[in-house]
């Protein structure tokens, strides 16, 4: 008798010891979830939004920000959303440097906690 192969992508089981979902109250609304292969950078939000652009009832969605091969390039992903998230304009180059070093920090505290 013949072994039956199977074809095409494995199904994604979150029952392995390869899945883990990370999560750190300093990339909030960010997490990382990491699978066999890859690094997946997660961020939760409130959709507002129906069909058709109608307006419906809040509910929280996931949305996948990317994909990444290693563990530091997810960080700096997340550092860069971050600070990209900060609203408003800036009044100077130095309150500008100022907000990015506040996010480069915060990831730099991350990373030396884990020592990368």
């Amino acid at each position: 008798m013949t072994k039956t192969q199977n074809r095409g992508r494995p199904s994604k089981d979150t029952n392995t010891s390869n899945y883990y979902i990370i999560k750190d109250p300093l990339m909030e609304p960010f997490y990382i979830s990491k699978d066999a292969t890859n690094f997946t950078v997660m961020e939760k939000t409130i959709s507002t939004r129906g069909f058709a652009g109608k307006k419906t009832k809040s509910k929280e969605v996931e949305r996948v920000v990317g994909y990444y091969s290693s563990f530091k390039n997810a960080l700096s992903k997340i550092a860069k959303e971050k600070f990209h998230d900060n609203p408003g304009e800036y009044n100077s180059v130095k309150e500008y440097i100022n907000s990015w070093n506040e996010v480069k920090i915060g990831l730099e505290t991350i990373l030396n906690k884990i020592e990368l």
